[in-house]
C-alpha cells in the first residue's frame, strides 16, 4: 500500500511539473516621490537620521499622552500605494509598534497594525491605497512579537548592544519606553504592474 502511495504521489509531481505550475509574478515596485517636513526622512541618505515626532496638536482636543509618535511623509498627488519601507541604522533599531496611517479623502484612516517589530528594515506591504500622505505612528514596544520583554533588550542610548535593564526603579520602564525612535529613511512605492500568473515549464 505504501508503495502505491509512493507511486501515486510521484506521478502526480511529473504531471505537475510537465504541465507546468501556475505562479505569481513577483510586482515590480515603482518607488514614489515622497518628502516630509523632517527632512532627514526622505534625503536619500542612511547617515542621517531622525526622530519620530509628538502628535500633532488640535486646538480644542484633548492633548495625545501615549507614547506613540509621528513620521509623517507627503506624495506629489493621490496615486496607488502598495508599499512603505522604513530604515534605520543599526545603533537605532529597537522593538517598535507601528501604526500605519493613510490620508484618504481629508481624514487619516488606519491602514495597518504591527506589534513588537524588531527588524532593522520594516517592510510593510498593504492593500493598494490611494493616497497623497503616510503617517507612521511609532513607539518603543513592551514586548517583542514572540512575546519577550523588549524593555530588558533595546539598545542603549546612544547605540551599543547593552540591555536596557530596569532595575528597582519604578519609574525607569516607563522613561525608557518613551525614548524616540529614530528613522534614517521612509520609502512609499506603488507597482507598475499586478502580478499577473505565468507558468514555468511546457
Amino acid at each position: 500500500m505504501k508503495k502505491f502511495s509512493y507511486s501515486l504521489i510521484s506521478l502526480i509531481a511529473i504531471v505537475v511539473f510537465l504541465s507546468g505550475c501556475a505562479v505569481l509574478k513577483e510586482p515590480t515596485w515603482t518607488k514614489l516621490e515622497a518628502t516630509s517636513e523632517v527632512e532627514q526622512f526622505t534625503d536619500g541618505s542612511m547617515y542621517t537620521t531622525a526622530e519620530a515626532q509628538m502628535p500633532e496638536y488640535i486646538k480644542g482636543e484633548a492633548r495625545d499622552d501615549s507614547r506613540f509618535r509621528d513620521a509623517v511623509v507627503s506624495l506629489k498627488s493621490v496615486q496607488p500605494v502598495k508599499r512603505v519601507l522604513i530604515k534605520r541604522r543599526t545603533e537605532d533599531t529597537v522593538v517598535v509598534d507601528i501604526d500605519l496611517y493613510a490620508m484618504i479623502n481629508g481624514e487619516w484612516e488606519l491602514v495597518k497594525e504591527l506589534r513588537g517589530i524588531e527588524t532593522t528594515d520594516i517592510d510593510i506591504k498593504i492593500n493598494t491605497t490611494n493616497t497623497d500622505k503616510i503617517k507612521i505612528r511609532v513607539q518603543r514596544a513592551t514586548r517583542t512579537a514572540s512575546g519577550k520583554s523588549a524593555v530588558i533588550s533595546q539598545p542603549q542610548a546612544g547605540g551599543g548592544a547593552g540591555g536596557r535593564k530596569v532595575g528597582n526603579d519604578p519609574g525607569a520602564a516607563e522613561r525608557i519606553l518613551r525614548e524616540p525612535v529614530k528613522f534614517a529613511e521612509i520609502e512609499v512605492y506603488g507597482i507598475s504592474e499586478e502580478p499577473i500568473a505565468q507558468k514555468t515549464g511546457k
